[in-house]
This record gives structure tokens, C-alpha cells and sequence, in this order.
């Protein structure tokens, strides 16, 4: 059966647009998400996954037909064996995606469309790009990262707000370093390598997964053990030892409840690290968590500015390596 269980369930309390630009089927039995919300950039590839949560459509479900039409040139039609796949648009105006879910014997059994707009890439950005390779001074980074940020996720991290409100942009600030950190450790093509491993390892039941629960995934390089101690009824949120001997043995105990976590538990944390937009989302709720945990009642201003911004560096260490135990 082509439906994989990474693409059988929407994460517990989210929605399909929680995931990325999403249209769901009027009867509620599957759904289309994309990884970057319209308008898409040209000359960027970008990811569509079919989510069937009904148990009979995704029984009778055998194979997925893509038709992906441009506004020139004939459409691209391809059949894949599970419910996900990539393109590059080549020219501005619409992109129309098109999956058919299809029975065994190449029957139709559900369909869904999406329609988004395909946009030059940022003239600001370029022209940014190309004065500071050109001049003396302060470099704006890497511009790889920077056209990915910019190109591909800038809708997300323009709209992270806390949980707990506050004024100021200091939250937005910090959840934009940690994805310009995330997409400098390791590129679009690398990120999904690792994705797909861990697709892989829920998929055929192996064990890859838990003992992956400590290494970063996705485009902020969210742990899914960490991501696991932020989400309702999976683990608590349990303090580290600062020795790190002790440390190692109080992540391997972690490491095997992690691993004991019913499949869909599993399977809602991957699809939250999988898709850009609940990864971002998903790193700021983790800051606000470790915020709250060790600074409590002060607010991202004073974490960012305050003591030369040493309390959020502390903060990045937690996240990319903790929580641990604060003397």
C-alpha cells in the first residue's frame, strides 16, 4: 500500500495550513500541502505532500498521478508510488498542481488542485548580494541562505508571534537567527536527506528514529526529544545534569522513553520538523519554553539585549544541547 504512514495522519491539535499552504478535500479525507506558501519563487524547487487520513481511501489508494502545468510549455505528468513530490518552476504566472489518488486498477479515487503564483526572485535581495560581494565592509552573510530565507520562508518567520504576547520584535528577531543557523549547518539537500531517513526509519518500523531524537532535523535544526518535551502528553521537561557523563547516561535513559512513544506521537514529530513552516513555528514555541524555564519574567527585548546577550546564548546552547541544569 503506496500511503505511508508519514503521510496518514495530520499532527494532533494542528491543521493542514499549520503545515504550509494547504487545501483540504470537501469531505475531509485527504489533503495537499506545500512547503512554501504562493507566491513561489523561480528557479527554487519546492515540496507538495498528499496527506490521506481516511482508512479506506488510503486502503484503496494504489498510486499518485501529478500533473504540475506551467503558464508555458506542456504539463509535467508523473506517477509516484507514495504521496510527495518536488518541482522547479521555470517561469512566472500560475503553477497548477493536480494529484489523483488512484486505485489498482488506475481509477480515480479522490483529486486535489492547488494553484499558486510563480514570482522572480527578490531584486532587493540580489541587489543586496551583489554590493556586498562588491564592496568593502560587513558581509550580509551567506547569500545561499539568504535567498533560501528570503525566497522560501520569509512568510513564517514574519508571522511567529509567543505565546504569551509582548511588545517589540525581539521574539521574531531571535527565531530568524535560529533559521538562519539552522540553513547554514546544513543545506536545503542535506536537510532533506536526513528527513528522509527519518521517514524511512517510521516507515519500516526501525529504530533509527528515537536514536535520531537528539540531532537537530529540519531548517532549524529542531531535536525531536527537545521538541517532544514542548508538546502535551509525550515527555516531561526533564533537566540534564551539567556533568557531562552524567549528562550522556540522562539522555540515553531519554533516548529509550523516547522510544517508547506510541507511533503516532512519532509520526506527529516528524511532520512538524518536516514542513518549514511548523518547524518555525515549533523553534519559537521551544524558545519561549527555555525562556520561560530559565529566565522567567523576562521578555525576548531583555533576553536578546540584556548582559551583552549572554542569557540567549545560554538559550541556544539548551536548545541545541540541553536543558540542562542551571547552577
Amino acid at each position: 500500500m503506496p500511503v505511508r504512514k508519514t503521510e496518514s495522519r495530520i499532527p494532533l491539535n494542528l491543521q493542514a495550513s499549520d503545515l504550509g499552504q494547504a487545501v483540504v478535500a470537501s469531505d475531509g479525507r485527504c489533503a495537499l500541502v506545500s512547503f512554501v506558501t504562493s507566491p513561489v519563487v523561480i528557479n527554487r524547487e519546492n515540496v507538495w505532500v498528499i496527506f490521506i487520513t481516511d482508512a479506506g481511501l488510503a486502503a484503496a489508494a494504489s498510486s499518485f498521478e501529478w500533473t504540475i502545468t506551467e503558464t508555458v510549455g506542456p504539463p509535467r505528468v508523473e506517477t509516484s508510488q507514495f504521496g510527495e513530490i518536488a518541482h522547479t518552476a521555470t517561469h512566472v504566472g500560475a503553477l497548477n498542481i493536480q494529484v489523483r489518488i488512484l486505485d489498482g486498477s488506475a481509477a480515480e479515487q479522490a483529486t486535489l488542485s492547488m494553484v499558486q503564483e510563480v514570482v522572480p526572485a527578490s531584486a532587493q535581495l540580489e541587489t543586496m548580494i551583489h554590493d556586498a560581494v562588491n564592496q568593502p565592509g560587513p558581509s550580509i552573510g551567506s547569500p545561499d541562505v539568504l535567498r533560501e530565507l528570503i525566497n522560501e520562508h520569509n512568510l513564517y518567520y514574519q508571522n511567529v508571534a509567543p505565546q504569551t504576547p509582548e511588545s517589540g520584535d525581539a521574539y521574531k528577531r531571535f527565531v530568524f537567527s535560529m533559521v538562519y543557523d539552522g540553513a547554514s549547518q546544513r543545506n536545503a539537500a542535506q536537510r532533506k536527506q536526513d528527513l528522509d531517513q527519518l521517514a524511512v526509519s517510521l516507515n519500516t518500523a526501525t529504530a533509527e528514529f528515537a536514536t535520531s531524537g537528539s540531532k537537530g532535523a529540519g531548517v532549524c535544526a529542531i531535536r525531536p526529544l527537545l521538541l517532544s518535551m514542548t508538546l502535551p502528553d509525550m515527555l516531561p521537561f526533564t533537566l540534564l545534569p551539567q556533568d557531562f557523563n552524567q549528562r550522556s547516561v540522562a539522555v540515553e535513559g531519554l533516548l529509550q522513553t523516547f522510544a517508547l512513544l506510541d507511533e503516532n506521537k512519532r509520526l506527529d514529530l516528524y511532520n512538524i520538523v518536516r514542513f518549514p513552516k511548523s518547524n518555525i513555528t515549533f523553534c519559537g514555541r521551544i524558545l519561549e519554553m527555555l525562556r520561560t524555564q530559565y529566565f522567567s519574567g523576562t521578555n525576548f527585548e531583555q533576553l536578546l539585549t540584556g548582559l551583552s546577550g549572554v542569557r540567549a546564548e545560554f538559550i541556544i546552547g539548551q536548545y541545541h544541547q540541553g536543558p540542562i541544569t542551571r547552577t
